[in-house]
């Protein structure tokens, strides 16, 4: 007895043999059944399907801030009601606060832009010609747009910049470097038969890309002084861009801020632009995590199937292995470790493939491709180069883990039963 006790210590070489045998046992040997299989199969692709989903959500999140946030200011100070020279001293002022990466000033103001029979409402943000290296997305420096004459000229010339979905998408002017467009401003020029809206034709000196659909399909960026001239703002800035080395971090910001200015002007971050639009990225983040984990769940119970018709085919055993002296905690356990491994390695396939498809995310992304008519994420339609996934560890640590204790969980009932099994009426009736 001391040796039987010994192996039947729980979890113990005893148990684990006895697990895995009716694991591995043939079907018509009262082995695991279809229904463990498929349970199997379903934590399998559950883990897969979650680890895969995640990732890309974190993907497209990360590439759509990083285009927002390289295109826009992470936080936005008010100096329309300073002069030019005031307001760049406040940006000389600001450039002292910690966390300040850039501050440089620009006039923003909305317009229609005519070209090739074709208008659509666009923002002409006026920005000075040392400035254009400040601007994260323009990975040249504003070179190629300085060469094609962008601020040079008499009050800043007649070239501008237009974002690429707005020069050449699909509901864009159907413009590129060379050709001409027209402005039409919300300003008036008073005439004999009354006001008339201001208006001028540029040359477009050069197509950038923020990689944000919604900004490349909006922005025109033009000379300072061109931009002063045509809204009548000469001498008067409207906003200053004032970027950060962590954006994340505005709050923070915004008080040092308005600390080293003594509050002199109003600010307010990108944060609060796009609030909405990052609720709604959670949400919906939040929202596939919980559908899939209900999927995982609903899988994992078909291990209790499986296990009871495990226990119904393995009576006979039972009731051996409990007259000879194994006890009820021991007979849960190794029908608690038969579900558990069903689950664990399940989960631990998904993991393995999840992580494999993300980490090649563009060879997987070309292999489907090859069964569908054009492609699966179109670049002119989504603004994206390919499909983005950032892999996780934390996420895919989590899903493994609640995988497995899904599995142990669901296991306890098939396993509590078979170890309430009365071994003289199972032996009676076989």
């Amino acid at each position: 007895m001391s040796d039987f006790g010994h192996v039947a210590a729980p979890f113990g070489k005893l148990e684990r043999t006895l697990a895995w045998r009716y694991l591995r046992a043939k079907r018509e040997h009262g082995g695991a059944s279809l229904i463990s299989i498929i349970s199997f199969v379903g934590i399998f692709f559950a883990v897969a399907a979650l680890i895969i989903t995640m990732s890309v959500m974190s993907g497209f999140r990360a590439t759509l801030l990083d285009a927002l946030l390289g295109g826009q200011p992470h936080v936005y100070g008010v100096v329309s009601s300073y002069t030019e020279d005031e307001a760049n001293t406040l940006a000389d002022t600001i450039r002292t606060v910690d966390g300040v990466s850039s501050v440089t000033p620009y006039i923003e103001e909305y317009v229609l832009i005519t070209a090739n029979g074709r208008k659509t409402g666009a923002a002409v943000r006026a920005i000075r010609t040392e400035d254009l290296a400040t601007l994260p997305f323009l990975k040249d420096g504003g070179d190629s747009a300085i060469a094609a004459g962008f601020g040079e000229g008499k009050n800043g010339g007649n070239v501008v910049m237009l974002g690429a979905f707005l020069a050449a998408g699909r509901e864009g002017l159907g413009v590129r470097p060379g050709d001409k467009v027209e402005i039409v401003t919300s300003q008036q020029t008073a005439g004999p038969m009354g006001g008339t809206p201001r208006s001028k034709s540029y040359t477009v000196g050069d197509i950038f890309k923020t990689g944000s659909v919604e900004l490349d399909s909006l922005y025109v960026f033009m000379p300072m002084e061109q931009a002063q001239i045509l809204f009548q703002s000469k001498g008067h800035y409207s906003m200053l861009d004032i970027r950060l080395k962590d954006p994340e971090k505005t709050h923070q910001a915004m008080t040092a801020i308005a600390s080293a200015t003594g509050n002199a002007l109003y600010t307010f971050d990108w944060k609060s632009q796009r609030q909405s639009y990052l609720n709604a990225l959670q949400v919906e983040r939040t929202m596939v995590r919980l559908l899939v984990m209900v999927i995982m769940a609903i899988a994992t119970l078909n291990i209790i199937v499986g296990v009871v018709m495990l226990v119904k085919n393995k009576s006979r055993d039972i009731a051996i292995l409990r007259t000879i002296g194994l006890g009820r905690n021991g007979v849960l356990r190794v029908f608690l470790l038969v579900g558990t491994v069903l689950g664990t390695l399940g989960a631990l396939l998904g993991v393995l493939v999840g992580v494999l498809v993300v980490m090649n995310i563009d060879t997987v992304e070309a292999f489907i491709n090859l069964f569908v008519e054009g492609e699966v994420f179109d670049a002119e339609t989504y603004g994206l180069e390919g499909l983005p996934a950032i892999l996780d560890w934390k996420e895919v640590i989590q899903t493994g883990l609640y995988a497995l204790f899904m599995s142990m969980g669901v296991s306890l009932i098939p396993a509590w039963w078979a170890s309430r099994q009365d071994p003289v009426s199972a032996l009676r009736f076989e």
